[in-house]
């Protein structure tokens, strides 16, 4: 092949793996609303909706919600723990947890998924 299309060849395919990337990501943390009156930080926030997209979230799946492909370095994956931590205490005046699933991962309770979908439903056209 000449150099300028095998050029032109890596540039397509770099540009649909940065499409597929991008969908993944979205996959991977979805748009929701949640409850204003936890006060959740952005940070936080993308933690509890990685949570909801699935019955259970290991650290390094939260890890990825919460940095890969946004092109900051990396913290330590304790950083999960107190992410964790945090959204829990601002969750649990309200009724909501973030269960721990030992040597599994975390997982939102019934009350915490019960009170994202009712902010979520999709209203009758």
């Amino acid at each position: 092949m000449q150099p300028d299309v095998e050029l032109a060849a890596l540039r397509a395919r770099n540009a649909w793996l940065e499409e597929r990337v991008a969908f993944l990501d979205r996959l991977l943390v979805a748009a929701l609303a949640l409850p204003l009156e936890w006060r959740l930080t952005v940070n936080e926030a993308r933690l509890v909706s990685a949570l909801y997209g699935r019955s259970e979230c290991t650290k390094d799946q939260l890890m990825a919600a919460l940095y890969r492909n946004d092109g900051r370095d990396e913290p330590m994956e304790k950083i999960v723990d107190v992410f964790i931590c945090k959204a829990r205490a601002k969750m649990r005046p309200f009724g909501a947890n973030i269960l721990t699933r030992w040597g599994h991962g975390y997982s939102l309770d019934g009350a915490a998924r019960a009170a994202i979908d009712k902010l979520n439903q999709k209203v009758p056209a």
